[in-house]
């Protein structure tokens, strides 16, 4: 009796220190690519290109690093009184939630950042901290592909804002928002 105790504790260490362990499952990582316009509260308004990496944290946390890009093309685009010349530069470390619409078809992730930005207004150039929220319709095509959009995309045609504390002259904080955003999003 003694000896089945032996080889049933042995057997049970054994499995414990050398038996299958099931495989780690990596987390996904993904590229994001968008496109569209940026609007800003001097009047600038201007193209945006945006570039991210994201990495599941769990099953509804994400996170990433971005940057982007915004460069004026023309004033008066909005009823502000102010009009200035505004290229920006963001790059911020961000966190998103996942909420699923439709299955693994469709989902919004919305999510907060900060960061760093550069603005250059005409010829002043100024550095300083950025916020940002946003909130993103994806939509699955392959196991691999996804296009990314604003999340009611008739009704608000916006994905992503920014605000900082930066001032210049007369001119105090920044703040924009995005419009018609586009991309894709690739599963590495």
């Amino acid at each position: 009796m003694k000896s089945l105790k032996y080889i049933f504790s042995l057997t049970l260490f054994l499995a414990s220190e050398f038996g299958y362990t099931q495989p780690k499952i990596k987390p996904s990582e993904y590229i994001a690519f968008q496109s569209g316009a940026s609007v800003n509260t001097y009047n600038s308004f201007g193209a945006r290109l945006f570039f991210e990496f994201q990495k599941d944290i769990s099953k509804h946390w994400q996170h990433g690093f971005s940057f982007e890009q915004n460069i004026h093309l023309y004033r008066a685009a909005t009823d502000h009184s102010n009009d200035l010349n505004s290229n920006i530069s963001a790059f911020c470390y961000n966190h998103y939630y996942k909420i699923k619409i439709y299955k693994d078809r469709f989902f919004w992730t919305t999510g907060v950042g900060a960061g760093l930005m550069n603005v250059n207004w005409d010829s002043n150039n100024k550095i300083g901290p950025v916020v940002n929220a946003s909130m993103t319709l994806n939509i699955r095509l392959s196991n691999r592909l996804f296009i990314e959009t604003s999340p009611l995309i008739i009704l608000l045609p916006s994905n992503r804002g920014y605000f900082s504390p930066i001032n210049v002259s007369t001119y105090s904080n920044y703040s924009s928002a995005s419009f018609f955003p586009f991309g894709i999003k690739i599963k590495l």
